[in-house]
């Protein structure tokens, strides 16, 4: 049977990557055991039909179809599979390499270096160095490239000390060495800062004596992942001080051109975390500046990790835009960005956060119609939609369909064994008190302060807020 390691790796390469991995198998250059393509080809079958189990039924058919009835080798089977997985990590490296042209020529650098290749290799060095010099926004991995090119270059030369441009050779492997250094070990400081804002930690992270005074030298001053991620360090040791954020959003914009996609979606990273701990403090006035960052993140192309959108991504970028009232762009946002989600939970995204957005702006229908029959195969998604539909039939005086809903989502939460207790009881405390607003008489004032007593104490309680709201309307 194919290995659960295999089944795991291929089922994560797109429809495009499988072909080209076919392609790669078909090549007697690197594969020249048909039986392994052979072997691909049924589990390539399996995959995209969405039947593939790595079980006893699955190694008989795999089998038959490789060798018919001939008795079943399991070894030689389980050796087709474990070099099937070996040539698609193969296949995933020559894909990599061939997207970084840059890495590929530095490898290719290294190959020419014989006398015999001279020519080949003066013009693969004039190339490479005209592709670094073209970089626009540079990153460590740039200057790291320049770095293993120069040095490359002085090494061949310093054979002979009497080479011409002996010198010469030796000062841009130090250029790039020196931009590398200080970019490398600013991001590895950031990276330290960022965890011990989070974590206790007993770890010092040490910076050489006059590292700071050292990379405040004209020759750093033009470098702007250098500049900006001063900025970043400056917001991590004192984030009390907020003009180190406001400036590091100004330099973000001005300068976002200049730094490396990665680069820029990691700074804009930072400052989200910022943005965070400042709510978290009360100071509610940051989740513009957090949908702003969204925002920032679409503009500059940054936002999808190849081609694709977490679901934790695509849910807080909604509740910020709900959150500063961006009705409009967030259903736009909800419609068009919904289609880079993990497909398994895609239609169930959409939907909920549809339903939420309709939730905030009282269109109580739109709610009712996407909610009401559909059956959420994600727990939290799940849970998340009853609770607005719950909030919704009470807000629309349907107190039938409420009195329904509570009684099923109470036997859903009894018999749903994933839910953890603490969880439940958050909100059976929330059913149990939405079932008193509804009996509520407001004519009964001391009845209303005391259910809203009850509900300010209750610590284990979902949509606090907003039971506090309806109290406020009697």
């Amino acid at each position: 049977m194919p290995s659960k390691k295999l089944i795991s790796l291929l089922n994560e390469f797109s429809k495009t990557e499988l072909n080209r991995l076919r392609k790669f198998l078909s090549s007697p250059y690197y594969n020249d055991q048909e039986d392994v393509l052979r072997l691909f080809e049924w589990v390539n079958n399996q995959l995209r039909k969405g039947v593939l189990e790595a079980d006893q039924k699955s190694k008989q058919q795999v089998w038959k179809n490789l060798y018919g009835n001939a008795p079943l080798d399991d070894a030689h089977l389980r050796r087709l599979s474990s070099d099937l997985n070996l040539l698609a990590l193969q296949f995933m490296v020559a894909e990599a390499r061939q997207k970084n042209e840059v890495a590929e020529a530095l490898e290719l650098q290294k190959v020419l270096e014989k006398p015999a290749y001279k020519a080949h290799l003066n013009s693969v060095e004039r190339q490479l160095q005209k592709q670094l010099e073209a970089t626009t926004a540079p990153s460590a991995e740039t200057y790291l490239a320049g770095f293993q090119l120069h040095w490359s270059i002085f090494n061949r030369a310093s054979t002979v000390l009497s080479t011409t441009n002996y010198i010469d050779k030796l000062l841009p492997a130090d250029h790039y060495l020196e931009r590398f250094y200080v970019v490398q070990k600013l991001k590895m400081y950031i990276a330290w800062l960022s965890f011990r804002n989070f974590r206790a930690t007993e770890e010092a992270f040490l910076l050489p004596p006059g590292f700071w005074e050292y990379i405040r030298q004209p020759l750093f001053s033009e470098v702007p992942i250098i500049a900006i991620n001063c900025k970043v360090v400056d917001c991590l040791l004192d984030p009390n001080d907020e003009t180190h954020f406001q400036s590091l959003m100004t330099d973000l914009e001005a300068l976002g051109d200049a730094l490396s996609k990665e680069d820029l979606r990691e700074c804009y990273h930072i400052a989200q975390n910022y943005c965070a701990l400042k709510i978290n403090q009360g100071k509610t006035e940051y989740y513009r500046a957090v949908f702003t960052i969204f925002k920032s993140l679409i503009i500059n192309d940054i936002l999808l990790t190849d081609t694709h959108l977490s679901e934790g991504m695509y849910k807080n970028i909604i509740t910020v835009s709900l959150r500063v009232g961006e009705f409009g762009w967030a259903e736009n946002f909800v419609r068009e960005y919904s289609g880079f989600l993990p497909a398994d939970i895609r239609d169930n995204a959409q939907t909920f956060n549809l339903a939420n957005l309709y939730s905030h702006q009282k269109k109580h229908d739109k709610v009712i119609e996407l909610l009401r029959n559909v059956e959420y195969s994600d727990l939290v998604y799940a849970l998340s939609a009853k609770l607005i539909l719950v909030r919704t039939y009470y807000e629309t005086d349907e107190f039938m369909a409420l009195d329904s809903l509570i009684d099923s989502f109470r036997i859903f939460l009894r018999r749903n064994k994933q839910v953890s207790k603490s969880v439940k009881l958050e909100y059976n405390n929330f059913l149990g008190f939405v079932k008193k607003l509804s009996t509520l008489p407001p004519s009964n004032p001391k009845m209303v302060e005391n259910l809203k007593i009850k509900i300010e104490r209750c610590n284990a309680v979902v949509s606090k807020k907003w039971l506090l709201e309806k109290i406020v309307e009697f």
